[in-house]
């Protein structure tokens, strides 16, 4: 295939055309490869509410397994007995130097 494509200019059906006839995709690749972003994003729900974000900790297997106990027996599950957890230590320690 010769000539340069104008992706943009293109339908979706000339596209997936072109790239199945092309021998060499790295043109459609350069113009599909996304932006890079700047700035914090937050992700938002329909409400324009800040959606809870995921915190991967370590904690000692015998630590996890009575957290699993506990969070059988605790509506809020496992997450929320952290969420609890961490809340509480952080208005204990609320205004302290790290």
């Amino acid at each position: 295939m010769t000539g340069t494509a104008d992706f943009e200019r293109m339908s979706r059906d000339e596209i997936a055309n072109w790239l199945l006839e092309a021998d060499d995709i790295t043109p459609w690749r350069e113009w599909a490869k996304p932006s890079s972003p700047s700035g914090t994003f937050v992700q938002v729900d329909p409400a324009g509410e800040a959606v809870e974000r995921v915190v991967t900790v370590k904690m000692p297997s015998d630590m996890v397994a009575r957290l699993d106990s506990a969070a059988g027996r605790d509506r809020a599950g496992r997450s929320g007995i952290i969420r609890a957890a961490v809340e509480e230590y952080l208005e204990r320690h609320q205004g302290e130097a790290a």
